[in-house]
C-alpha cells in the first residue's frame, strides 16, 4: 500500500475500490458504529438497535461481534467509553475520539468510491438488459 493511502490521506479519487485504508477490520460494523457514535454519545445496546434499524445485516446484528468491534475501536483509540450509573442500570457509553473522526472521514472516502463502483456496475448491467452487451 502506498504511503498516500494511510489514515487521513484517503481520497475518493484514489480509485482503490473495495480496499479499506490501513485496516485489519473489513467488517461493515466499524464504519456504521463510528458514524452512530459520532451522531451522539450512546451505549452498546442502543447502538445495536440502531444498526438493526438501518438494516446493516439482514439477519440482525450479531451482538457479540458488535461488542467486540466496539472494544477494538476503543483499543485502537478511535472511541472511548465510560460507565454511566445514573438513571437506571449501569451502562457503558461511547464517544468518538479525534482519531475516530479521522477514521470516519477515511471510511466516508471508501464508501464514496464503493458507491461509484456500484453505480458503474449497475449502469453496465442495465445496458446488458437493453441488448447492448454480449
Amino acid at each position: 500500500m502506498d504511503a498516500a493511502y494511510h489514515y487521513g490521506h484517503a481520497h475518493h479519487h484514489d480509485r482503490r475500490g473495495w480496499v479499506r485504508p490501513g485496516g485489519r477490520r473489513g467488517r461493515w460494523l466499524e464504519p456504521f458504529l463510528l458514524l452512530l457514535v459520532a451522531e451522539g454519545e450512546t451505549h452498546g445496546y442502543a447502538l445495536i438497535a440502531r444498526l438493526n434499524e438501518l438494516g446493516v445485516s439482514s439477519e440482525g446484528v450479531d451482538v457479540g461481534m458488535a461488542y467486540r468491534t466496539l472494544r477494538e475501536l476503543e483499543t485502537d483509540g478511535l472511541t472511548r467509553s465510560e460507565w454511566v450509573t445514573e438513571s437506571g442500570a449501569p451502562r457503558r457509553e461511547y464517544r468518538l475520539t479525534p482519531e475516530g473522526r479521522a477514521a470516519l472521514a477515511d471510511w466516508a472516502s471508501v464508501m464514496c468510491e464503493r458507491g461509484r463502483l456500484i453505480d458503474d456496475f449497475l449502469a453496465r448491467e442495465a445496458r446488458l438488459d437493453g441488448g447492448e452487451g454480449g
